[in-house]
């Protein structure tokens, strides 16, 4: 419940924090060279969350599920903890049954000698058993895992990569400036509610200190992309009343994802291995999307444009068709360390 609390606070946070990051260019002009920086920080920390923290978790969960399901000497169809005991206590058992004297030590009750026969005769896994388990049971199973840890991280890549070519070819379809606006609320919605699954994924693994460098890293991307909502809107000619209505919906959007997210997974899902491997595709699934919002999107429209034509939101109005071989600008030094510095941060 805790864990539970400490979500729902920095959901809160995070609704704050997006919401008065997109106020910002409505009461005045940040520096575009400071927005850079701070796009810089936040691509290179969304990578090095993935890979370092997100990556590493989400492997953790599924592998926990493998092993408190597949002990060595477990057998199918058996329950674990009676396997165990039998494991444990039926030598001690047979050792005590073949000194003892029933009538002293449990006098001529059928239950004292019914407890000792059955302890006698419970079945116990030879080495031999054992060994055949773990070289097919277990084996097997890894092999599974290793496979659902590749499928998680692609799909992710390719769920954010689908939403970007769809919002590519809506706002591409015609020349509606309308449209061209919802599109650029709609694609940054949906990415903020990616986000907000990796954040309830996250919070769902009990482990504060991941909670919050998740946190961190959707906070520095979040706060940019709603300045840069705002700004493309404004730029637009929409009302500043509307303006708020699109920055609210886009606001919440990550927040209501986690809180959903962190329902179904802890909540709905009684099972505690249900919701170990639920928690660890999910988290490797976000792994995958923050992978392609940092690498496709952020570093790519960082490189393809300069100080003055850069606009965050182009990443869900024009999509990021621009790659490395295309681009005709490098960081700047200052830049360059700032991506190290965020990519770096999770790690310590």
């Amino acid at each position: 419940m805790d864990n539970f609390y400490l979500l729902l606070y920095l959901s809160v946070a995070m609704f704050i924090g997006s919401f008065v990051a997109g106020l910002v260019p409505l009461a005045f002009n940040m520096s575009e060279g400071r927005t850079r920086l701070l796009s810089t920080f936040g691509a290179g920390l969304l990578v090095g969350t993935a890979l370092s923290v997100i990556v590493p978790e989400g492997v953790e969960a599924l592998y926990i599920v493998h092993t408190e399901k597949y002990l060595p000497g477990a057998v199918q169809n058996k329950d674990r903890n009676q396997i165990i005991s039998n494991s444990l206590i039926q030598p001690v058992a047979s050792n005590l049954a073949a000194k003892i004297n029933y009538p002293t030590y449990f006098g001529n009750s059928v239950v004292g000698k019914g407890v000792v026969e059955q302890m006698q005769q419970s079945p116990v896994m030879d080495k031999k058993e054992t060994d055949e388990y773990r070289h097919s049971e277990a084996s097997v199973n890894f092999n599974a895992i290793n496979q659902s840890i590749g499928y998680s991280l692609v799909f992710g890549f390719l769920f954010m990569f689908l939403i970007d070519q769809i919002s590519k070819y809506l706002s591409s379809k015609d020349g509606d400036r309308t449209h061209l606006k919802l599109t650029a609320t709609v694609g940054l919605v949906v990415h903020a509610a990616a986000d907000g699954v990796a954040f309830g994924s996250a919070s769902a693994t009990n482990r504060a200190g991941v909670q919050f460098i998740v946190f961190l890293a959707i906070m520095l991307h979040k706060a940019p992309a709603a300045f840069g909502l705002v700004s493309f809107l404004l730029v637009e000619g929409i009302e500043r009343f509307r303006i708020r209505r699109h920055l609210i919906i886009f606001s919440v959007a990550a927040p209501v994802a986690a809180m959903v997210t962190y329902y179904l997974i802890v909540v709905v899902e009684n099972d505690k291995s249900s919701t170990d491997s639920a928690t660890g595709t999910l988290m490797l699934f976000s792994a995958g999307t923050f992978l392609y919002v940092a690498t496709v999107h952020i570093l790519p429209e960082l490189l393809g444009s300069n100080v003055k034509d850069y606009q965050l939101v182009n990443s869900a109005t024009e999509g990021s068709s621009r790659g490395y071989s295309e681009s005709r600008a490098s960081l700047k030094l200052i830049e360059l360390i700032s991506v190290i510095v965020g990519a770096i941060s999770p790690i310590f």
